[in-house]
């Protein structure tokens, strides 16, 4: 225990008087000792000194120079007594202090009893509070009790040295016992009773503290003379109060932890032990700490029925806090057991039972989770995972079955198709390697046909029509981001879509960063447009989008280009469409139209429709087809009967304004219909 030292530090100088009893003949004395010396400690340059000694009483003082205890070393150690009392059979230092440099003073009393072969020792540090220690001896066998009454926390950490890394304490009591026996060569017994309550701690830098904190510690230990070692067991009880130690945050309502064992000079041995946490569960567990090799050579861990809501509110959320799983309301039990054996992780099995997990962000959720993961480092294992529903960015995924295959740090799926909406994912050479730097994975797949109509639907933006499908090229992530080493295809709006040179840099972070160039050709413009209410256009465009950059899933950077794809082929534009048009040019192209013949015809004919955009810093830097002097640019070009051209003047347009349907114009310039 940590007081051991301080309780060892004042049977030094006891032993020091019942060296010195004899010479209390004399009304004054002064004696000096080069050293004292023990297999436990050494004492040097010690001064003893006899005063004003009368009826029996007197003032006595002691001075070591040096006293060192195993590791620690205590120098100028004074013990002086205002009331030192002698007799035949007793000696008595009473209104005693000890007094070390660097340490606050203790008030202490001390008793020796010759005919009884007795010691007491009494420490009064603050008012209501006492630590008594009583110790009888025979020529074979000795006994203590060491009793605490209101020991305040605070005071023992101030005599404990090299503390300075650890959170201290700032309140904290002490009440109970500590029984000890033993013979002339060993301590045989032990059996401690202890409760702490008001306990609180903090570091300088308020990573680790607790506050209200309340337990209770009962132990015993026994030395078995044929094993040549100690059986032992203790029970802590966590009553009350609360814990935060960087990043876990744990309150004490009940919890418990019972631990049994053997131990000797080499090892310490636990069995039959177990960690009951309230409203979490239970675990047990038994094991083997080698003291020579400082390692854990062999643990057991069993448990059933976890709550994974708890767990993860408690223990796993703030380890959690800089990713994406960081704000999820999860539900179900787990079953873990796990086995170590010569300090190597041999095997874990986790069962998941029911387990729902929902994103508070909606990016993700996973219903009815069902899983057995076993895991052996000699063999390859095979772990069944089952999912009855789920859905990723509000897209449904289907039942599936997971056949993973594990080996070592391995994990490996041949194929897996995914229900999604009224197509599958296929994904195929799945293949995961866990490293010290962290896990690397690949694959690669294809999306069969899905419809736009049940996508738009699920992603809950304008509907859409037509269907979109697609290959998926190798897919790796390196530890830090998803790199795409090919071409991703897309088939929608009759047309293709091909990303190439995408990565997305941390993707499981709160602020994920996708890099990518796309190119989009002969997309049918009567498909599209026709979707959004954007008013009829007939034709087909190619787009090339260069440079794009999203920082948790917003545009920050790109350069696009639009433009009416080569070819034959039917080119319409109605009057509602001009208008979406014109206002990339300002407000006012519908007003125009009207006050015009042109407002008698419904659709117009044009040669080529363009729009260019490069994004800086959340504004559109815009042109179009080609630009005119005074910085106009041309949106639509006219062609045939009835022909209309679009000029607009806006070169700088707010993100925000063109994503809200372009309903706020940052020029009063109107576009010149022609």
């Amino acid at each position: 225990m940590r007081y051991r030292r301080l309780i060892i530090l004042l049977l030094i100088l006891t032993f020091c008087l019942l060296a010195l009893s004899a010479s209390t003949a004399f009304s004054r004395f002064t004696l000096l000792l080069d050293d004292i010396k023990h297999p436990v400690f050494e004492a040097q340059s010690i001064r003893v000194q006899f005063s004003d000694l009368s009826d029996e009483s007197g003032q006595l003082e002691i001075v070591i120079a040096r006293i060192e205890l195993q590791d620690y070393i205590w120098t100028g150690v004074r013990l002086s007594c205002s009331a030192f009392l002698f007799a035949n059979n007793s000696i008595q230092c009473k209104r005693g202090s000890i007094m070390v440099p660097g340490f606050l003073p203790l008030p202490v009393s001390l008793s020796f009893y010759s005919d009884t072969n007795s010691l007491e020792i009494n420490f009064n540090p603050g008012k209501n509070e006492n630590w008594q220690l009583k110790l009888w001896w025979d020529e074979t066998a000795w006994q203590s009790v060491i009793a605490f009454h209101n020991a305040q926390l605070s005071t023992i950490a101030a005599w404990i040295p090299n503390l300075e890394q650890l959170p201290q304490p700032k309140g904290g009591r002490v009440n109970g016992t500590i029984r000890l026996s033993g013979d002339k060569s060993n301590l045989r017994t032990g059996i401690a009773d202890l409760s702490v309550d008001t306990l609180a701690f903090s570091d300088q830098m308020g990573l680790r503290a607790g506050e209200n904190i309340k337990f209770t510690v009962k132990a015993n230990l026994k030395y078995v003379s044929r094993l040549n070692g100690w059986q032992w067991e203790s029970d802590i009880h966590w009553q009350q109060g609360e814990v935060f130690w960087q990043p876990i945050y744990l309150i004490g309502n009940g919890h418990n932890l019972s631990l049994s064992g053997f131990a000797d000079s080499e090892k310490i041995r636990f069995k039959d032990c177990s960690l009951v946490l309230t409203d979490i569960g239970i675990f047990d567990f038994s094991g083997l700490f080698n003291f020579v090799d400082r390692r854990l050579d062999t643990f057991k861990l069993e448990s059933e029925g976890i709550a994974l809501s708890v767990i993860y509110n408690q223990l796993l959320k703030p380890l959690l806090q800089d990713t994406a799983f960081a704000d999820m309301e999860v539900a179900g039990q787990i079953d873990l057991s796990a086995q170590m054996d010569a300090g190597e992780l041999r095997s874990v099995s986790i069962g998941l039972d029911e387990i729902s997990i929902d994103d508070q962000r909606k990016r993700f959720a996973f219903h009815r989770l069902n899983a057995h993961i076993p895991w052996e480092s000699d063999n390859a294992t095979i772990a069944d995972i089952r999912l009855l529903h789920g859905q990723i960015l509000s897209i449904p995924i289907g039942e599936v079955r997971v056949p993973l295959e594990i080996n070592g740090r391995n994990l490996y799926l041949p194929q897996l198709t995914l229900p999604v909406l009224n197509g599958l994912l296929k994904l195929e050479a799945f293949n995961a390697d866990y490293t010290e730097t962290g896990w690397r994975w690949g694959f690669n797949g294809e999306l069969s046909e899905v419809s736009m109509k049940a996508l738009t639907e699920a992603l809950q933006v304008q509907p859409m029509r037509g269907t979109v499908s697609g290959l998926i090229p190798d897919v790796r992530y390196d530890g830090s981001s998803v790199t795409v080493n090919g071409i991703l295809q897309l088939n929608v709006f009759d047309g293709s879509i091909v990303i190439h040179n995408m990565k997305l840099i941390e993707p499981m972070g709160l602020a994920p960063h996708l890099k990518a160039d796309i190119a989009m050709r002969d997309l049918d413009l009567e498909l599209l447009t026709g979707t959004f209410s954007f008013g009829k256009v007939q034709g087909r465009i190619d787009v090339d989008v260069l440079n794009f950059e999203l920082a948790n899933w917003k545009p920050v950077h790109f350069d696009a280009r639009l433009l009416s794809s080569p070819g034959n082929y039917p080119r319409r534009i109605s009057q509602a469409a001009i208008e979406n048009i014109s206002a990339l040019g300002g407000e006012g192209a519908m007003v125009a139209i009207q006050r015009s013949f042109l407002r008698f015809f419904e659709e117009f004919r044009y040669s080529k429709i363009g729009w260019r955009c490069a994004l800086r810093l959340d504004v559109c830097y815009m042109g179009g087809i080609e630009t005119t002097p005074q910085f106009r640019y041309t949106l639509v070009k006219g062609g045939g009967i009835p022909a209309i051209t679009v000029i607009g003047y806006n070169q700088k347009v707010g993100w925000q304004e063109l994503i809200d349907r372009l309903q706020r114009i940052t020029s009063e310039n109107e576009p010149i219909i022609q």
